[in-house]
């Protein structure tokens, strides 16, 4: 079962890292309000140009939730097998509905898992697609128990603006954010108890292949 960063993985991330509250990938199951790393500096129209080949090279999807949408490309260079996964529970429906169980307020917002607790799946399991990209602020990854073979349905979106190297390598990156992260940080604002659970969990209402 996919337990997105789990306790284990949560007890080393403490131990890995100075503050207590530092919360672990998976039971930190990780958004300071930082600015959009998808919001350049640069001119609109130029801005504009890079969306439009991001979109055109990758397959996307649209994650709608109950606080707002956000848009996600997939990488199937260098997590094949991920973005095939992802895009076919999308197609499918699977995700419809779902919350997002585990907000770390700085480190990641989590879900996809149909138990609404982290121990669900789909009923199989992707092979590990570990690759060189950064678990930056905006990437997606899919969250795994201890065994680096067992991802399912639960995914993570980053929010550390100077990103999380202890999950490079770690964790199959296999997108990101190219729109919408404002609302991504608006979910990795929202009131959580110690385990990072939300008080009032918020829904992917509808994800779809765009």
């Amino acid at each position: 079962m996919a337990k997105i960063i789990t306790k284990t993985a949560a007890k080393t991330k403490v131990k890995a890292k100075a503050p207590v509250k530092a919360k672990s990938p998976v039971k930190a199951k990780s958004a300071v309000k930082t600015k959009s790393p998808i919001k350049a500096k640069a001119p609109v129209k130029v801005a504009a140009k890079i969306m439009a080949k991001t979109i055109s090279n990758f397959p996307t999807a649209r994650v709608e939730t109950s606080l707002g949408n956000f848009e996600v490309e997939l990488w199937k260079d260098v997590a094949p097998k991920h973005a095939a996964n992802f895009l076919k529970l999308a197609k499918s429906g699977f995700y419809d509905g779902l919350i997002f169980h585990r907000i770390l307020a700085g480190f990641v917002i989590q879900g996809g898992c149909p138990d609404g607790d982290g121990t669900g799946g789909p009923g199989w399991e992707v092979e590990a697609e570990f690759n060189n990209r950064r678990h930056e602020a905006g990437v997606l990854s899919m969250a795994r128990s201890a065994d680096p073979n067992s991802a399912g349905s639960q995914f993570f979106v980053c929010l550390t603006r100077d990103g999380c190297k202890h999950l490079d390598g770690q964790y199959t990156a296999f997108g990101k954010v190219i729109s919408g992260m404002d609302t991504v940080e608006k979910l990795g604002a929202l009131s959580c108890d110690r385990n990072g659970m939300p008080k009032n969990p918020p829904k992917m209402v509808k994800v779809s292949v765009t």
